[in-house]
């Protein structure tokens, strides 16, 4: 239990070092015009969230004797499991099909909404979002490299730690996988306050939407490729769509 404790105590620490000096690079960040700067920062940031969400995460594990629950779904939450199974159709996917399904639809329905917009002729009209994440779309080939990196490791890493570690720990404490996998989709929401209040619900409401995902498939890795695919299609594929229509200059 003074383990459990412990390590949550340290998760927490490093959480609010991050998000004190996240907000403060991303105000930094806004500022940038050189694409130089600008891909730096991008590269500290895949380094550092890498560093701390998923280096917390295998440490943690290690410390608990716990690293099998990277491939094998953990007894804390399978009663949970059993009862957003009960509440959702049975029928299973394919991961390979979801996922693809996934992402084709949430494609379509960019280009669906950009196409509604150029039809309403608002072509000055910037990309919807929720959130102040304007400032992090990429404006070139390099910086939408290190834009796909960056999603491509938020869904590796964030899942690691919220859908995983955090819950385990809380879990450990209280007993209650449902208060712990809430209050870990909190605190996933308020780690992004760099987006500004509507960015941190609709991140906390994402986190709800990956933790069903997590236990209704037992299955850490489709959590983790359906995040990433979203922040990809979020980051790099909306501009790149809202380019080719004419939407963005």
């Amino acid at each position: 239990m003074f383990t459990l404790a412990s390590l949550l105590a340290l998760c927490f620490a490093a959480l609010w070092w991050f998000v004190h000096n996240d907000a403060a690079e991303y105000r930094a960040f806004k500022l940038l015009r050189e694409t130089a700067a600008r891909q730096r920062r991008y590269r500290a940031w895949v380094l550092k969230s890498f560093l701390l969400f998923s280096g917390a995460t295998i440490v943690s594990l290690g410390i608990l004797d716990r690293l099998r629950a990277l491939t094998v779904f953990p007894d804390e939450f399978r009663a949970l499991s059993g009862a957003v199974q009960s509440c959702l159709p049975q029928k299973q996917l394919p991961h390979a099909g979801f996922l693809a399904g996934f992402a084709a639809a949430a494609v379509a329905g960019i280009a669906a909404g950009a196409l509604v917009m150029k039809a309403l002729h608002r072509k000055a009209a910037p990309v919807p979002s929720l959130g102040d994440i304007e400032p992090l779309m990429p404006r070139n080939g390099p910086e939408t490299a290190w834009a796909a990196l960056l999603s491509l490791n938020a869904g590796l890493s964030e899942e690691l730690f919220f859908r995983l570690l955090l819950p385990l720990l809380l879990a450990g404490l209280s007993g209650n996988a449902a208060l712990s996998f809430a209050i870990a989709a909190l605190v996933f929401g308020a780690v992004h306050l760099y987006q500004g209040p509507v960015g941190m619900v609709a991140t906390a409401i994402l986190g709800l939407a990956f933790t069903v995902l997590y236990l209704w498939t037992g299955n850490l890795w489709i959590a983790a490729g359906a995040h990433a695919l979203l922040d990809l299609l979020g980051l790099v594929v909306r501009p790149a769509i809202a380019r080719v229509i004419g939407i963005l200059q």
